[in-house]
């Protein structure tokens, strides 16, 4: 996927976990790409989600349908693949924490989100969200999302079959994870832990190879959740 495409979906992820009415976007996309042709032409789409597609230039309102730029042609499967996964985990965040002004904490609430992104497989999103937190964060905390992030890329590098940016990022991240196990702010780091080391060794041994994605689990109360 394009880099700006990429990042202006990753703005959008961001904007819906913040705010219900970002979600508008993410709507906007999701009609978008059940109603696209292989030319990446849409009709029937309401005035608001043709205007709001129409907004960004990635898009654009003719005659009454939308159209994905031509140079962004390429990217219509994995729009189509990712506007649903987008959708499906804000919600999911959104009904389970809230925005970040309804936890006691920022950390809370990005750990919370970040459960949705990383079990939908949206790891540039995982990025994306807690970067900022890291950069503010001090101690445990930070080595923990520092952590996060990296598995996060790895994991990230390992879809787009990038092998060898997919293993230096995961063993460097899981080597941060494994000094604050068996858990650390409510993650449960030694089944995360160990599942990154069977991505490795699988990667070591066929480079290329599926291999299982690991799930995230929260378990702690979020109000004990330090900043």
């Amino acid at each position: 996927m394009m880099l700006r495409l990429r990042n202006l979906l990753a703005d959008w992820c961001l904007a819906a976990l913040r705010d219900p009415r970002g979600s508008a976007l993410l709507r906007a996309l999701a009609a978008f790409t059940e109603r696209a042709d292989e030319t990446g032409r849409a009709e029937g789409m309401t005035t608001d989600q043709a205007a709001l597609l129409d907004s960004t230039d990635c898009f654009e309102s003719n005659g009454g349908a939308v159209l994905l730029a031509p140079h962004l042609l390429r990217d219509l499967p994995a729009l189509r693949a990712r506007a649903p996964l987008l959708l499906a985990a804000t919600a999911q965040s959104r009904a389970r924490c809230g925005g970040p002004a309804a936890r006691g904490s920022s950390a809370s609430w990005s750990l919370c989100a970040t459960e949705a992104l990383f079990n939908a497989g949206l790891f540039f999103e995982v990025h994306e969200l807690l970067e900022g937190y890291w950069r503010r964060a001090t101690g445990d905390l930070k080595t923990l999302l520092q952590g996060l992030i990296q598995v996060a890329v790895g994991l990230h590098h390992q879809a787009e079959g990038n092998v060898r940016g997919a293993l230096t990022r995961l063993c460097v991240g899981n080597e941060k994870l494994r000094g604050l196990r068996p858990a650390a702010q409510g993650i449960d780091l030694e089944s995360l832990c160990r599942a990154v080391e069977r991505i490795v060794t699988r990667l070591r041994a066929t480079p290329g190879a599926p291999v299982e994605v690991p799930r995230l689990v929260v378990r702690q109360p979020f109000s004990e959740i330090t900043r």
